[in-house]
């Protein structure tokens, strides 16, 4: 192997280092993860040499696993599971890597496994040939460093970028992370001219004859990771977790074959590429695991969650493209990447057409010539996948991409990553958590909703026991983050009513993932929502909008015990919280809880007491809103109406005249022409100021100086976004306002009043601005619809008119520039 100006490299020493590493009695097989051509010398090889103990990177501890994973009736994809929570908080993170000290922090980390990922090929056929498989890699929580959420991105080296390096508490990136940052690979790829390293690989190692048997795919690999190994950077090693797990792996290996008294030839090892030159000499013993809750199982997973849109660090970009590759590498009378392209192909054009895309065969045969003539221009002897996503581009989209070619894109996506979800053996039975969720969907007659897209539609009545037990059920569920059902109306329900619910359900590949992801949190969806509300409220506790909305869920989850603990947080973060918006939050959230109360025996007293804090708080803040930044203005004024609607809606016995001296005094203080006109907004629909004294403040924007002339559209477009029915009171003088200022406005500043003009009307639903319609058409001298004439279509002086405007119309345009 040879590198364009040697990238830095000394050629020779790592030829020698990798044949010396070759040559060793254990046998080393170097390994990408999810390859098919990979997976297939590998089984290859294992089968040519029948070792008796094949030794895999994966997480020590999780061997016991490897039984269920090679069960007949285990499909992949699956997903090798391991979590640890520190209960000791003996790594000192409580309240660091969770949301408050006393709450144990917790790590889970996700091993995905195709049918044709080499690790899983290596357990497959060990268990064939009746060879020992182990586990030989680091667990992962003994890699978490507590200083890792201690420094800040100043702290680390320039050289050493963030973005490589694995987020605190996840698993390790994959060998392949560190490929891309070797000077080898990148002189390689800018030679070549390799636009990624899925194209650079597929390129090298996944397509054709280049390697004719399992030994020389096995010593170009070896070759190929020696050279990124000697141009990877040190420091890159000793940061990623690298070198403590390769130390691992050396003393498994070791103790490994000492257990069974086995000679180094009788076994073989199965490993990312690069750590086949972890050195045997390094006498630094590696890191213990702390001590604390672990677990480990074997989950269903989807191809989805596996692909490069989940953020899996050694993602797969298309799983089924490649499943097609692997399913054809033994046809003898067809090129399996030739066979894969036209399976794929078709399968795009035929996705396409569901979405209203023009393709045919036709075009299928020119995909796959064009990606044929890609290929070779390319220096490659057949298409991959980069060559066949360009071909359908080229061929296929007729215009860009992103626009007229979106469904096509989406259905490339949809091809190459696909909808396989896997499945794991009963022997290997469920997690408590997993167990109590399908044994409630039963007792809940809910089972319906678990067949594959079949979409539930749920209306509640909460009045009767079994809605009751649904809906606590469902917002457990939500609390969670289990993907299984959506309340109509969003988390806030709105649309529903007081007794009555309407849910949305559909079952997605993510929910068993997800509920095993949760079962740190409890063994049942109950304590672990409970456990996740605390966790929740641990976090926000500051936050009265967020915290009474943690009490608003704990009482539509029926947790009466948690109700009354959450009532004293959601009273001391109310009392403490200066925001304006968190008030607001919370006061929408407590008069929720006020309308339930009854329904759901709570304390009336004491949600009063709560929302009546929370609201004169809020109010004291109005004063302050005059200056908001312009990004929130909006949100502001959403909060100011939700305090206006409170007060008007008499649920509670607010104090009205707080919040009236309040936005007075606001209105007073800011200059900010919206907020004014908010403001003025606000009251005139508490009826405090009447519509044709707002009209007046329109109108004396006519006679104002050209600069204070210019910001009427602002002050206009404030007040309509408050007030739209007591407008209406006031329409005729308002329309008359407005036609004043507009008249007496030049054109450079009419330019600029009307945009914010015609965004205040915009805010008007449709019978709202007919009705100003009808002001100013009676302010014209229209008050009859007879009165506006309709050239008759069959008119000849409407044909001669109209061709009059055409003309008039073409004349202008000749002179505009685009």
């Amino acid at each position: 192997m040879t590198a364009p100006d040697n990238a830095g490299l000394d050629i020779e020493r790592v030829r020698e280092q990798a044949d010396r590493v070759l040559a060793e009695p254990l046998y080393w097989f170097p390994v990408r993860h999810h390859s098919p051509m990979v997976a297939r010398h590998l089984r290859a090889a294992i089968r040519a040499r029948k070792p008796k103990l094949v030794l895999i990177e994966g997480p020590a501890g999780a061997t016991e696993m490897i039984r269920h994973i090679v069960d007949p009736k285990t499909k992949p994809p699956i997903a090798l599971y391991a979590s640890y929570r520190d209960d000791g908080n003996l790594l000192g993170l409580a309240g660091k890597a969770s949301a408050a000290p006393d709450i144990p922090p917790r790590f889970p980390v996700w091993y995905p496994l195709l049918g044709y990922s080499p690790e899983y090929v290596a357990m497959k056929e060990a268990s064939a040939i009746g060879a020992d498989a182990v586990f030989i890699d680091l667990p992962n929580h003994a890699l978490i460093d507590p200083a890792d959420w201690e420094t800040t991105d100043a702290d680390h080296d320039d050289e050493l970028s963030d973005a490589s390096e694995p987020a605190p508490g996840t698993a390790p990136p994959s060998w392949e992370a560190v490929v891309v940052e070797s000077s080898f690979y990148q002189t390689l790829a800018r030679v070549a001219g390799y636009r990624s390293w899925d194209e650079a690989w597929d390129s090298l190692f996944e397509i054709g004859h280049r390697h004719g048997t399992y030994e020389d795919f096995r010593r170009d690999m070896a070759y190929f990771c020696a050279a990124v190994r000697a141009t990877s950077n040190p420091a890159r090693l000793a940061r990623d977790g690298t070198l403590p797990r390769e130390r691992h792996m050396l003393a498994a290996i070791k103790a490994e074959l000492a257990t069974r008294g086995l000679a180094p030839e009788q076994a073989m090892v199965v490993c990312g590429g690069f750590h086949l030159f972890l050195d045997r000499h390094d006498t630094e013993p590696p890191p213990t695991p702390p001590a604390g809750t672990c677990l480990t199982t074997v989950v269903p997973y989807s191809y989805v969650r596996i692909s490069e849109l989940s953020g899996y660090g050694a993602a797969n970009r298309a799983p089924r493209f490649y499943q097609a590759v692997w399913e054809h590498l033994d046809d003898k009378d067809e090129e399996p990447w030739i066979a894969a392209m036209v399976e794929h192909v078709v399968s795009v054009l035929a996705r396409g057409r569901k979405d209203g895309e023009p393709l045919s065969s036709a075009d299928a045969i020119s995909v796959t010539q064009h990606a044929r003539m890609l290929a070779a221009l390319r220096g490659r002897p057949m298409p991959i996948l980069d060559d066949i996503r360009d071909a359908l581009i080229a061929c296929c989209c007729k215009g860009r991409p992103e626009e007229e070619g979106r469904h096509l894109v989406l259905a490339m996506t949809g091809a190459e990553i696909g909808n396989s979800i896997g499945r794991v053996t009963p022997a290997l039975g469920k997690l408590p958590i997993v167990h109590d969720f399908y044994a409630q969907l039963d007792t809940l007659e809910l089972g319906e909703v678990m067949g594959r897209d079949k979409r539930v539609t749920l209306t509640l009545d909460l009045r009767e026991e079994q809605g009751s037990r649904r809906s606590a059920f469902l917002h457990r569920l939500a609390i969670l983050d289990i993907p299984l059902a959506e309340r109509e109306g969003g988390a806030s329900g709105d649309g529903t009513t007081l007794f009555r619910e309407k849910w949305r359900l559909l079952w997605s590949p993510k929910t068993e993932a997800q509920l095993i992801d949760k079962n740190l949190y409890g063994d049942t969806i109950e304590s672990a929502a409970i456990a996740q509300l605390e966790e929740d409220v641990a976090k926000e506790q500051r936050h009265a909008g967020a915290t009474c909305g943690r009490l608003l869920a704990a009482v539509s989850m029926q947790l009466p015990h948690l109700v009354q603990r959450l009532e004293v947080a959601a009273g001391a973060a109310v009392d403490e919280d200066r925001h304006f918006t968190s008030q607001c939050e919370a006061l929408v959230h407590l008069l929720v809880l006020d309308r339930l109360a009854l329904q759901r025996d709570l304390g009336r007293a004491a949600i009063e007491a709560l929302a009546t804090r929370s609201y004169a708080r809020a109010c004291l803040a109005i004063t302050d809103l005059g200056s908001v930044p312009v990004d929130q203005q909006e949100s502001t004024i959403g909060h100011l109406k939700s305090l206006a609607e409170a007060v008007l809606g008499g649920d509670l016995d607010l104090d009205r005249t707080l919040f009236v001296d309040q936005v007075k005094q606001a209105a007073v203080s800011t200059e900010v022409p919206f907020m004014q006109g908010a403001f003025a907004g606000i009251l005139t629909e508490l009826r405090e100021i009447d519509p044709n004294d707002l009209a007046a403040r329109v109108a004396a924007f006519a006679t104002s100086h050209p600069a204070k002339m210019v910001l009427a559209g602002e002050f206009l477009d404030g007040a309509f976004a408050v007030s739209k029915t007591s407008m209406l009171l006031g329409a005729e003088a308002l329309v008359g306002a407005i036609d004043t200022l507009l008249r007496a406005a030049p054109w450079d500043d009419f330019m600029v009043l009307l945009p914010k003009v015609r965004n205040a009307f915009e805010r008007l639903h449709e019978r709202q601005r007919l009705a100003f319609a009808d002001r100013v058409a009676a302010r014209y001298g229209l008050t009859e619809v007879e009165q506006i004439s309709e050239l008759p279509a069959t008119s000849t002086e409407a044909a001669a008119y109209l061709a009059t405007i055409d003309a008039r119309v073409a004349a202008i345009m000749k002179d505009w520039t685009f």
